[in-house]
C-alpha cells in the first residue's frame, strides 16, 4: 500500500476495519455493500447479499476472479472511494464476485454554509 493510502485509511477507519470491508467485499458474489461515514470516519457497514438459485455453479468461478493481482485493488478502490468524504455513503455493487460500481453520495452539515438566511449575499 502506498503511504498517502495509509494516511489517508488511518484517518477514516482501522486497519481492522479495512480487513472486515475488503473480506465482506470478496465473500458476496451478488449485491451491495454500503459504507455510511460520519464526522471522516467510517461508522457503519451494511452488507446486501443476493444470492442467485440458477447461478449456484458460478460461486466458485466469482470467488477466484474477486482475487485481484496484488490483494491491493479492492483496498485501494475502497480508500479512493471515502477519500475526502466528510460525511455520507459509499455504496459499491458486486457482480459475479467484482466491484462493478461505486456511488459516492456526500452530504453537508447545513450548519457550515454561509449565506442561508441573506447573509454574505
Amino acid at each position: 500500500m502506498a503511504k498517502q493510502d495509509e494516511v489517508v485509511s488511518g484517518k477514516y477507519f482501522s486497519d481492522a476495519a479495512l480487513e472486515l470491508i475488503e473480506q465482506a467485499v470478496r465473500d458476496i458474489s451478488f449485491g451491495s455493500l454500503t459504507l455510511v461515514i460520519q464526522d471522516s470516519k467510517v461508522i457503519q457497514l451494511e452488507k446486501l447479499e443476493k444470492i442467485r438459485i440458477c447461478d449456484q455453479q458460478a460461486k466458485g468461478s466469482a470467488k477466484a476472479a474477486a482475487k485481484e493481482p496484488g490483494g491491493t485493488g479492492i483496498r485501494t478502490r475502497i480508500i479512493q472511494s471515502v477519500s475526502g468524504m466528510e460525511y455520507g455513503k459509499v455504496a459499491i455493487q458486486i457482480q459475479a464476485g467484482q466491484i462493478m460500481q461505486v456511488e459516492r453520495t456526500e452530504k453537508y452539515r447545513v450548519g457550515k454554509l454561509t449565506g442561508l438566511h441573506g447573509d454574505g449575499i
